[in-house]
C-alpha cells in the first residue's frame, strides 16, 4: 500500500487526515516524519477530529504523549524531544502499541526500529516552501 497526496492548505491537509482517520482500526500505529513545520500536528488534529475527539489535539512536546477518548483511544506522542529508542522504551511508550487504539506519533524515525511492522509511514513534505504539501502514506518502514 502506497499513496501519494497533495493538499494546497493546512485546512486541506487536515481535512485530508480527519477522512483517513475512518480506515484506521483498534491497534493501528501511525508513524509521522517531515521535516520541522511540514504539518504532522495538523494530520494529528486532523485523525483525533476523525476519530470524534472532542478535546483540542495539541503537540505534546513537553509532554511526549497525550491521550484522548474518542471512536477509539487516541493516543498522540512528539519524540522530537526524546533521545532514541532506548528512552522511548525506559518511558514506557511501547506499551501503547498494546493498548487497542491509535497511536500517532510525530518524528517516529527515532524509534523507527521498534515500531510494529505493519505501521503506517506518513510523511508529509513541504513543497517549495508554500503551504503545498505532498504527503505519502505506506504500510511498513519507508
Amino acid at each position: 500500500m502506497s499513496d501519494i497526496i497533495t493538499t494546497h492548505s493546512p485546512a486541506e491537509t487536515e481535512h485530508w487526515a480527519e477522512a483517513f482517520a475512518a480506515s484506521l482500526t483498534p491497534g493501528t500505529v501511525i508513524a509521522l516524519f517531515g521535516d520541522l513545520g511540514a504539518g504532522k500536528t495538523v494530520i494529528a488534529k486532523g485523525i483525533g477530529k476523525g476519530l470524534g475527539v472532542s478535546d483540542a489535539v495539541i503537540s505534546p512536546s513537553f509532554n511526549y504523549v497525550l491521550e484522548y477518548k474518542g471512536k477509539l483511544p487516541f493516543f498522540h506522542a512528539d519524540l522530537y524531544r526524546i533521545e532514541g529508542a532506548a528512552t522511548f522504551e525506559a518511558m514506557g511508550f511501547d506499551e501503547y502499541f498494546d493498548r487497542n487504539g491509535v497511536f500517532v506519533i510525530e518524528w517516529a524515525e527515532r524509534v523507527r526500529d521498534l515500531l510494529p511492522p505493519d505501521a503506517l509511514w506518513i510523511e508529509i513534505e513541504t513543497i517549495a516552501n508554500s503551504s503545498e504539501r505532498r504527503i505519502a502514506v505506506k504500510r511498513g518502514a519507508p
